[in-house]
């Protein structure tokens, strides 16, 4: 029996935009390109709700062109359309990035998380939390 090849997600914001890297090795870009033939994110503004916020796929999914595994979450890659335009990532939501079923979430200080299933909960418990007040003077 096969067992799926793993996913590696790499996340980081770049201005408004959250940059992505899909691969199935820790490394990337992928020198020699991978294939995918879509791309599918959902939102989950809680462990048990989410959605389906962006969708992507290759203008010829025969063509079996590759790409790096580098894309902007709403952006299609080279050669790709959107079949569903996502709203702008928001803060305290999770991501669930497809290929590969890894998530990425943007916390309110401004920071991006790169995170698996088991992880999902405690996310949402950290997005829970008050941000640390700043004390002034004395």
């Amino acid at each position: 029996m096969q067992h799926p090849q793993p996913w590696h997600l790499t996340a980081r914001k770049q201005k408004d935009a959250v940059q992505l890297c899909l691969s199935p090795t820790p490394a990337c870009p992928q020198p020699d390109g991978i294939s995918l033939s879509s791309i599918s994110v959902y939102r989950y503004d809680s462990t048990h709700d989410n959605q389906l916020v962006w969708d992507a796929e290759a203008e010829s999914p025969f063509a079996e062109e590759k790409v790096d595994g580098r894309f902007t979450y709403g952006v299609p890659p080279q050669h790709w359309h959107n079949k569903m335009t996502p709203p702008a990532p928001v803060c305290g939501k999770a991501y669930l990035v497809n290929p590969g079923a890894v998530f990425f979430g943007l916390k309110c200080d401004g920071t991006v998380v790169v995170f698996d299933f088991p992880q999902l909960d405690d996310f949402f418990r950290q997005s829970a939390l008050p941000e640390p007040t700043k004390k002034t003077g004395p």
